[in-house]
């Protein structure tokens, strides 16, 4: 990544041409800026990291081994799916994706394994083949993530909603959406089955949105699992090209996307704003649009009367989970050691929320992992790359865990930390090598990272990936919507709509929906054109 794409902040720097101002540059900034740029409007895009894309962006070691942090694949990107549609729109077609075959996902309970298949019809004829005698759930399930999928398109695009309309048409789409969103996945599934091993394993891309089935709301089960019924995508040369690609359809229209800016505060008047402080110096602006989640914009961004007036209140929901991931460069490449294409589910047995809830830092790896092969997924990289490999493997990571060390400096902590990160290292390794024992003695460079990490680089208070957590709770606050009670302030981001990429994307067409109302019509035809 070179910074062709995007300029180091500097007071210097005249804001004033700039019509919109977007507070971090993760999927939801960068799409709601697009958005604006093409109807327009200059925007700028401020990062308090020295790389943007959020987590898009990827991160390289010696050798060039490179790993994505965030985005391991993407679904509904099929021909003429709509989210192809979205991401061609934002890249001008630049971005290109690579299916990550008919089997996307292989979830291990204990020693039998399971695959996901793409295709619905391909997804009902595995499953029963697995588990013959419940067909009935089996069917039953899927036409409950459909309609749960429909309804919540409404949902979502209810947020777009003038006060008016939200308080009548809003409130009806709200009430039947209910029935999905305020039951948590394991109400559903236990309704259809008490087949302990036929939940596990439909609940095994769980990590997907960070909660086991006890605790999530079925609606976001429904959501990710809806996403990905067609398969697998990874996007050609690496994640990072996300969100590369985006930057450069920004810099042709005027906007820019500028690194090590640390927004520190929003400052309003009479509830509106009247600009922003970075380094300790105001830069005047009367529309900005926040990216850095909605804790971090209420809590750390807003005074103490501006979020009052907000109504804003997280008593009721947490931040999602944190996650430890162990980052592995081999000196083979993909083909050699016969990686696949496909992400590793492991669960050491049926009980994926006691697993997951209950996990210790020393025991995580071998009740839980999720594994990616970046490498194995990306055709540019043996060309780039020859004769090497890479391997993320995830499992459970509490901040609490490493609380202790919080106020330390990055990459210079305690001996005690270290052994910690250590220790999984080890741990993880063995689970790699029970899946995969062809890798052993091919291990090149290996690196730990923690929630304290994702908080470092993400600013994150707790280390969490998935921004609020994806509870029932979650899909009853009022404040979660683009437009904010404060004037000129927007939101953007999966805190906005939904876990992912893609739920981060919807929340900046949403946004950007909100500020150009109607113009934003012609924006909906052009893609809509491209799909032709």
């Amino acid at each position: 990544m070179t910074e062709k794409h995007y300029e180091r902040f500097s007071l210097d720097i005249d804001f004033s041409v700039f019509d919109h101002i977007v507070i971090g540059s993760g999927m939801g900034g960068l799409t709601a800026a697009t958005w604006l740029s093409k109807a327009g409007k200059k925007v700028a895009v401020l990062e308090r990291h020295y790389v943007p894309g959020g987590f898009t962006h990827s991160f390289k070691r010696k050798k060039g081994f490179q790993w994505d942090v965030g985005v391991h694949y993407v679904g509904n990107m099929k021909k003429d799916e709509s989210l192809l549609g979205m991401f061609n729109f934002i890249t001008e077609s630049k971005l290109e994706w690579e299916s990550m075959g008919s089997i996307y996902d292989v979830v291990y309970v204990g020693n039998k394994r399971f695959e996901f298949k793409a295709g619905k019809e391909n997804f009902i004829k595995q499953f029963i083949e697995y588990f013959p005698e419940e067909e009935k759930a089996i069917l039953k399930y899927l036409s409950l993530i459909e309609k749960a999928n429909k309804r919540g398109t409404l949902f979502f695009f209810e947020k777009v909603f003038e006060p008016w309309l939200s308080k009548s048409l809003g409130q009806l789409i709200k009430k039947r959406y209910a029935r999905y969103s305020q039951k948590t996945t394991w109400e559903i599934l236990s309704s259809l089955t008490d087949n302990k091993l036929l939940i596990a394993v439909l609940c095994g891309q769980c990590g997907n949105y960070g909660l086991s089935p006890k605790f999530s709301s079925f609606a976001a089960h429904a959501m990710v699992i809806g996403h990905f019924m067609e398969g697998g995508y990874y996007p050609k040369g690496g994640a990072d090209q996300i969100c590369l690609k985006t930057i450069d359809v920004l810099n042709a229209l005027g906007s820019k996307v500028f690194i090590n800016a640390n927004v520190q505060e929003i400052i309003t008047k009479n509830n509106t704003v009247t600009g922003i402080r970075v380094d300790d110096t105001l830069i005047n602006c009367s529309s900005v649009i926040s990216n850095v989640g909605v804790s971090n914009t209420f809590n750390q961004l807003l005074s103490e009367k501006a979020k009052q007036h907000c109504g804003f209140n997280l008593k009721h929901v947490q931040p999602s989970t944190g996650h430890i991931c162990l980052y592995v460069g081999l000196s083979k490449s993909s083909v050699e050691l016969n990686l696949p294409k496909h992400n590793v589910w492991y669960y050491a047995n049926e009980n994926t929320d006691q697993l997951i809830e209950n996990a210790t830092c020393s025991e995580a790896p071998t009740n839980f992992a999720y594994i990616s092969f970046p490498s194995a997924k990306d055709s540019e990289w043996e060309t780039k790359n020859p004769g090497t490999a890479t391997i993320q493997a995830i499992s459970v990571g509490k901040y609490d865990w490493f609380s202790d060390y919080e106020n330390q400096p990055w990459r210079n902590r305690d001996e005690a930390y270290k052994k910690m990160k250590s220790d999984f290292k080890d741990t993880m390794l063995n689970r790699l090598y029970s899946l995969f024992p062809q890798i052993e003695g091919n291990i090149e460079v290996t690196e730990v990272s923690t929630p304290l990490s994702t908080k470092h680089f993400s600013n994150y208070k707790k280390g969490e990936i998935y921004g609020l957590a994806h509870t029932p709770e979650r899909f009853t606050l009022p404040f979660l919507r683009p437009k904010t009670k404060i004037k000129g302030l927007k939101l953007v981001g999966q805190d906005i709509t939904l876990v992912g990429v893609s739920g981060a994307m919807l929340s900046g067409v949403l946004c950007a929906t909100t500020i150009l109302k109607l113009k934003s019509w012609r924006l909906f035809k052009e893609i809509g054109d491209q799909k032709k």
